[in-house]
């Protein structure tokens, strides 16, 4: 920035003129410090951020029922093969065999008895006749066994269908069982994967509400330090600019990055615009051209102009 010598201020506006200079400097560098306090504040939130970024990414939502197995799966029959316990029953054959013997004995005995009193012609008739009383008896006999396998057989049935009936049972409950397993399994699979859905869900709006809500603090600190920073500065830089007469470097030879943002009450253009050396200062700055204003606020120092800002209706500023 460029000065002039003269100065025509009053001493109260100089003295003011200098308590705001040394105000606004003090001002910036605290500002200064606190701006950059700020800005390793917003990196280490930033840092930490990233952090709880890769925390969150890491945490397992995937379905905790994926892969799950039916438990009733393998589940045999238990009355499969079961052994019909009736179908190899045996008939009494004792009690025929003793009727037989006790009716043979009998028979021998009758034989023995009138073997002397009937003659031959007469045992002969009484020997047919035992013949077909043994025969009635071996007929007894038979059909006595007989019963008893008709009864053993009936039993065997019994069984038989009694076995199939707790098998064909078996088999039902089986299947019912493995069925319901796998309905149990299906169920927690789908719940799983509903909770997978929410858990993923969940930590993607934890993710994008810490990712903003972190970013923008720290944003906001750091864009509040710098703007009490600049603050600070043009206020410094605009005491100054009232100290020296209201001069300021304003030949265009001295700018770079010019944009006009606007006119004056009375019609002249206002620009934004940085220096070209950082000498006049890093910022960007709110004045006018040199060559288009009225000549009396022009002061040529030292081969570039300098305008009397209080000449103008334009303020000199830190945008």
């Amino acid at each position: 920035m460029s000065y002039i010598k003269e100065n025509t201020k009053s001493p109260l506006k100089i003295f003011k003129a200098i308590g705001g200079l040394v105000g606004g400097i003090y001002g910036g560098i605290q500002a200064g410090k606190a701006a950059k306090k700020a800005d390793k504040a917003a990196k280490a939130a930033a840092e930490e951020k990233e952090r709880m970024k890769d925390m969150l990414s890491n945490v397992d939502t995937s379905n905790p029922f994926e892969g799950m197995q039916n438990q009733f799966a393998g589940l045999q029959n238990p009355y499969s093969g079961l052994e019909n316990t009736m179908e190899d029953l045996t008939v009494n054959q004792q009690e025929a065999d003793f009727q037989a013997q006790q009716f043979a004995q009998s028979q021998a005995n009758i034989m023995d008895g009138l073997r002397g009193a009937a003659g031959s012609s007469g045992i002969a008739a009484l020997a047919q006749s035992l013949a077909k009383q043994g025969s009635l008896a071996s007929q007894k006999s038979s059909a006595s066994i007989g019963k008893q396998e008709a009864a053993n057989q009936a039993m065997a049935a019994r069984e038989a269908g009694k076995l199939q009936s707790q098998e064909a049972k078996g088999e039902f409950d089986v299947a019912q069982q493995i069925a319901k397993g796998q309905a149990d399994v299906d169920v927690n699979v789908a719940r799983g994967e509903q909770q997978s859905q929410q858990l993923e869900m969940r930590k993607n709006q934890m993710l994008f509400q810490d990712a903003s809500s972190t970013a923008q603090n720290a944003q906001t600190a750091a864009t509040n330090a710098q703007a009490a920073k600049d603050q600070a500065w043009s206020g410094a830089i605009s005491s100054g600019v009232e100290l020296i007469g209201g001069l300021a470097a304003s030949d265009k030879r001295l700018k770079k990055n010019i944009k006009l943002i606007g006119k004056s009450p009375s019609g002249l253009k206002i620009y934004a615009f940085e220096y070209i050396d950082k000498f006049f200062g890093e910022h960007v700055y709110q004045g006018v051209m040199s060559d288009e204003i009225p000549s009396d606020a022009i002061i040529n120092n030292g081969g570039y102009d300098s305008v009397d800002y209080s000449k103008i209706d334009v303020e000199f500023k830190i945008l």
